[in-house]
């Protein structure tokens, strides 16, 4: 049966490139506010934006 699985080339390539990509801090960043967003409670008020300002502040970045 795993004789019979065919996966697109492209989607093999694309999975090559991806896994050699070195992200950039701005890509990092971007990851940890999702990992944060997505910890938080339905129940939380707190804004992505009031997030990304505590993220900001903990790194000793002013935030824009």
């Amino acid at each position: 049966m795993l004789n019979e699985l065919k996966t697109d080339p492209s989607l093999l390539e694309a999975l090559k490139r991806s896994a050699g990509h070195k992200p950039t801090a701005a890509e990092i960043e971007e990851q940890r506010l999702s990992f944060v967003m997505g910890a938080l409670k339905t129940s939380n008020n707190i804004t992505r934006a009031e997030v990304q300002d505590i993220l900001a502040q903990q790194g000793g970045k002013r935030s824009a």
